[in-house]
C-alpha cells in the first residue's frame, strides 16, 4: 500500500501515534495537508527551533501558534482535552528518544492511550527507524519511499517555470531527465537541476550525464552503496558460456514485450566459486549488457553503532535500489558481510540485517536483479541458498584448457600485442590450475620483465611469470576440491567445459615448522 493511503487509513482509524521515516519533510507535509483537508482536521508542526506552528489552509503556509520549544510542554498541550481534531508532526524527534529518556518515552506511551473519539494523531518524523522496544507493540511505522516519476516531473516543471534560462527541455527531454533522476529525493533533484542550470544555462537531455554524476555522488554519501558506470561486455569474459547464455535470456525479460508475453522479472543469481575466476567481472559487465544501472552494496558498511540504525541503513539501501529500478544490485563476497549472524556478540544485529535482506529478496515488487558472489560456501547460511531467493546458483570453476586460451588472448590483446607472436598453446599448458586473475597478472608481470630488459615481451616472459606464481589451486588445493564436490550436486556450472584435475607441483610449499628454521624468515 502506498504511503499516503496507509497514512490516511491510520488517521481515519484514530491511531494516536505514528512514526514516519523520511528525510523529505516537504512530501510529508503535502500528504498530511491532504489528510487534514479530507477529514476536517487542524494541522500542526513542532520543532525544537521553530516551536509550534499551525497550517493556514487559506494562505497555504504554516503560521506561528505557540512558542513551545520544550518537548514535555508540547506533549502536555497535545494531551489537553481542548486539543481535538488535529494532527501534529514532531520534526526530527529522534534526539529526544534515547534509552535514557524515560520521561519522553513514557509521555509518548501515555498519548497512545488517548480516547479514540478525540480524533488526534501524533506523527513522530525521523530520518531513520527508531528501534525502541517500548514502541514495538503500540506505534505503527510508515516509511516514505523515494519519489516516483510523476513527483520528479512535478519538481522539474516547477524549476523550468520559475527559472529564466536559454534552453528548456521538450517533452522527450523531460521523460529522459526524469528517468535519469530516479533515486533522488525531491530536494536532491531540485538542487541538481538548479546547479546544472547555473553551470550550463540550460537543462536538456544533453545534461543527463551531469545528472547521473550528481546522483553518483549523492549515492556515495550514504556510505553503503556505490554507483558503477556500466563497462565492458561478455566478450571480455573468457569462458562461462552456460552463465552467459542464461544471463542473455534473463536480460530480455525487462522489456514490455516480455511482460506482455507473461515473463516474470528475474530475481537474481548467486555466483559461487574460486577467487579470481571472474565472478566480479561478470557482475560488472551484466549492467552494460542489459543497459541497467549497477549499485554495489557493501554489507560491512551497513553496520552502525547506534541500536536499530543498521537495519535502517539496510532498508535505505534497498529502497534506493528499488527507486531506480529496473536496476542491478551487486553484493560482493556476501559471506563476509553475513559472518556474524550466528553469533550473539552484536546483540543479534547481524541476524536482523540478514533477515531484512532475505525478506526483501523474497517480496520485492520492483525490478531489482540481485547478483551475489561468494568464495566460501561453508560460511553461507542455508536460508540464503534455498529456491526463491535467487533464480539460479552457478559454480564458477578454474578455467578449462579452451577457456585459458581465450583468457590469454583477451589480456594479450588488451596490451596492444599481436597474439600471433605468442605460443598460446604452450602458455595454456603451463597455466593449468591458474585462475583468470592469475593469468592476467602473469601477462602484466611479463611486461615488467621485458621492459626491464629493454626489449619486446615474448612467450618466455609470460612463462617465467607463471613459474614464479603460486596459484590458489596450489595453496588451497583441499578447498578447491571441496568446492567442486559441493557444486556437483547443488549448483549449475558456469562453464560448459570441465576443468582438468589439479596439477601436481614439483616444488612443495614449506610447512610452518620448516619456515621457523629458516634464518631469512622473521
Amino acid at each position: 500500500m502506498k504511503f499516503n493511503e496507509e497514512l490516511e487509513n491510520l488517521v481515519k482509524a484514530n491511531i494516536p501515534v505514528i512514526q514516519a521515516v523520511t528525510y523529505e519533510w516537504q512530501r510529508l507535509y503535502g500528504f498530511c495537508v491532504g489528510v487534514v483537508q479530507e477529514y476536517n482536521l487542524d494541522l500542526y508542526t513542532w520543532s525544537v527551533v521553530s516551536g509550534l506552528k499551525k497550517w493556514n489552509d487559506r494562505d497555504k503556509k504554516f503560521e506561528e501558534n505557540k512558542d513551545e520549544k520544550d518537548p514535555i510542554e508540547i506533549f502536555d498541550w497535545f494531551k489537553e482535552t481542548d486539543t481535538k481534531n488535529c494532527l501534529l508532526i514532531l520534526e526530527d524527534f529522534q534526539p529526544f528518544i534515547k534509552e535514557n529518556q524515560f520521561e519522553i518515552i513514557r509521555y509518548i506511551r501515555e498519548i497512545c492511550r488517548i480516547e479514540p473519539s478525540y480524533k488526534k494523531t501524533l506523527i513522530i518524523q525521523t530520518p531513520y527507524f527508531l528501534n525502541v522496544k517500548e514502541f514495538e507493540k503500540e506505534i505503527p511505522i510508515l516509511e516514505l519511499e523515494l519519489p516516483k516519476n510523476e513527483t520528479i516531473e512535478a519538481v522539474l516543471n516547477s524549476i523550468t517555470d520559475k527559472l529564466d534560462y536559454d534552453s528548456k527541455p521538450d517533452s522527450g527531454d523531460m521523460r529522459d531527465i526524469v528517468s535519469a533522476s530516479k533515486g533522488l529525493s525531491i530536494m536532491e533533484a531540485e538542487w541538481t537541476y538548479r546547479k546544472i542550470i547555473a553551470q550550463k544555462n540550460r537543462l536538456t537531455k544533453y545534461e543527463i550525464p551531469l545528472i547521473v554524476k550528481e546522483k553518483e555522488q549523492i549515492i556515495k554519501k550514504s556510505g553503503i552503496l556505490e554507483y558503477f558506470h556500466p563497462q565492458g561486455d561478455f566478450k571480455e569474459v573468457g569462458g562461462m558460456e552456460n552463465l552467459k547464455e542464461w544471463l542473455d535470456k534473463r536480460g530480455k525479460a525487462f522489456t514490455k514485450d516480455a511482460k506482455d508475453f507473461g515473463l516474470v522479472s528475474p530475481k537474481g543469481v548467486m555466483l559461487l566459486g574460486i577467487p579470481g575466476c571472474g565472478k566480479s567481472l561478470v557482475s560488472k559487465t551484466i549492467a552494460n549488457e542489459w543497459e541497467l544501472p549497477l549499485l554495489k552494496l557493501d554489507l560491512g558498511n551497513v553496520f552502525a553503532s547506534l541500536v536499530g540504525e543498521s537495519e535502517s541503513r539496510m532498508r535505505e539501501a534497498l529502497s534506493l535500489a528499488e527507486a531506480i529500478s529496473p536496476s542491478i544490485l551487486w553484493i560482493d563476497e556476501i559471506e563476509k558481510g553475513l559472518s556474524g549472524i550466528n553469533s550473539d556478540g552484536d546483540s543479534g544485529t547481524s541476524a536482523k540485517v540478514f533477515g531484512t535482506l532475505l525478506t526483501w529478496m523474497q517480496e520485492k515488487k520492483n525490478e531489482v536483479f540481485v547478483i551475489a558472489t561468494a568464495n566460501n560456501i561453508s560460511a553461507l547460511p542455508p536460508e540464503l541458498l534455498r529456491k526463491g531467493r535467487f533464480d539460479e546458483i552457478f559454480f564458477v570453476d578454474l578455467p578449462s584448457i579452451n577457456e585459458r586460451e581465450e583468457i590469454f588472448k583477451i589480456h594479450i590483446k588488451k596490451k596492444d600485442r599481436d597474439i600471433n607472436n605468442f605460443d598460446i598453446k604452450k602458455l595454456v599448458e603451463k597455466s593449468n590450475g591458474f585462475s583468470g586473475a592469475e593469468i592476467e597478472e602473469a601477462v602484466n608481470e611479463s611486461l615488467f620483465i621485458a621492459y626491464d630488459k629493454n626489449r619486446e615481451v615474448e612467450t618466455k616472459d609470460i612463462e617465467k611469470a607463471l613459474v614464479d606464481t603460486f596459484p590458489l589451486s596450489r595453496t588451497m588445493s583441499d578447498t578447491v576440491k571441496d568446492l567442486r564436490s559441493w557444486a556437483k550436486v547443488r549448483a549449475r556450472f558456469a562453464s560448459n567445459e570441465c576443468s582438468e584435475e589439479l596439477p601436481k607441483f614439483d616444488k612443495k610449499i614449506p610447512t610452518l615448522a620448516q619456515e621457523k628454521h629458516n634464518p631469512f624468515i622473521k
